[in-house]
């Protein structure tokens, strides 16, 4: 009975630092999303004209936001949100 609790114990600590891994993932994920959005609207005036080089670092941010939209889900996800 002893060992149960025990385990329950660490079980608790276990989910405890989980969800707060997951909250700061959350954090900074929706803080880099919201970057990410205002560098691809600054970006996107005359972006059509642009060099290749800056047309490619649009679509690498495109690119990115698209994958922190996933990274948010799943912590939204895990967090119950």
């Amino acid at each position: 009975m002893e060992k149960a609790r025990t385990d329950l114990g660490e079980l608790h600590g276990m989910a405890a630092k989980t969800e707060a891994a997951e909250r700061k993932i959350l954090a900074a994920a929706e803080k880099r999303h919201a970057e990410v959005t205002a560098a691809i609207e600054r970006a996107r005036p005359g972006i059509d004209g642009a060099t290749d080089a800056a047309q490619d670092r649009y679509t690498d941010l495109v690119s990115e936001r698209g994958q922190l939209d996933i990274v948010i889900a799943k912590a939204r996800k895990v967090l119950g949100q």
